[in-house]
């Protein structure tokens, strides 16, 4: 018969060994919590920055409205505007127009005021181009200046910006909708649409009290065969945050 003998020091190794791992379990633990906690911290900051490069991607301002607040599908009228009216346009709705010749000069105006707060003013539109361009012009004027026009030859238009907007203040951004298809008007006919985007700064150091938005037209054979209408107009006071 053998008999085997645990001494003291025998025995150390086994309580050791079971103190190291009762000690890698709460540890653990504790490393699982904190990362459960920073999971969450993270999440909101992901979700806080997803948002914004969301609204920044899809043009999105993320500055504060400040005092000018306009937006309008001409549905209730043209109030405000001059030289053209709200009327209902076959197969869009309601839009300002129809825009004649106006001898390439803002003909169709409207005034909006400026928050002495604003850094600056953004104005949104839908411009249609319907029936028989060829070759005719509309152009888009800030205070009397323009900023830019579209040509538009058999449905298909061509933006041009004007070349002193970086001195002047002014961004202007053109998207072309839709080209050399029937939106409207006559059915024989191919029409155009597109939308621009203008942003005017207000310099603090000598704010803006109003900015005059215009619009002219130098199409040849008035409304009757070729015209411009503007519709979805928007116009926003921002201040950076």
């Amino acid at each position: 018969t053998e008999i085997y003998t645990l001494s003291l020091h025998d025995a150390l190794p086994i309580y050791s060994r079971g103190a190291v791992t009762v000690d890698y379990v709460v540890l653990a633990a504790a490393v699982t919590a904190v990362g459960l906690y920073s999971t969450d911290i993270i999440g909101v900051g992901m979700r806080s920055l997803a948002g914004t490069v969301d609204e920044e991607l899809s043009g999105t301002s993320t500055d504060t409205v400040v005092g000018l607040q306009y937006a309008s599908g001409f549905d209730n009228g043209s109030e405000g505007w001059s030289g053209a009216t709200a009327q209902e346009m076959n197969g869009i709705g309601n839009v300002l127009g129809p825009i004649e010749n106006t001898s390439g000069l803002p003909g169709v105006s409207r005034d909006f005021a400026i928050d002495p707060d604003a850094t600056e003013a953004s104005f949104a539109f839908d411009l249609y181009a319907m029936d028989d361009f060829d070759g005719d012009t509309g152009t888009v004027f800030i205070d009397g200046q323009a900023v830019g026009s579209v040509t538009v030859d058999q449905g298909v238009p061509t933006f041009t910006a004007a070349s002193d907007l970086a001195e002047r203040g002014i961004i202007i951004r053109y998207t072309e909708i839709d080209k050399a298809v029937n939106l409207g008007g006559n059915p024989d006919r191919v029409d155009a649409m597109s939308n621009i985007s203008i942003t005017v700064k207000n310099l603090q150091e000598n704010p803006r009290e109003n900015i005059n938005f215009g619009f002219g037209s130098d199409a040849s054979a008035g409304a009757n065969n070729e015209y411009f209408a503007i519709d979805n107009f928007t116009a926003t006071g921002l201040a950076d945050n």
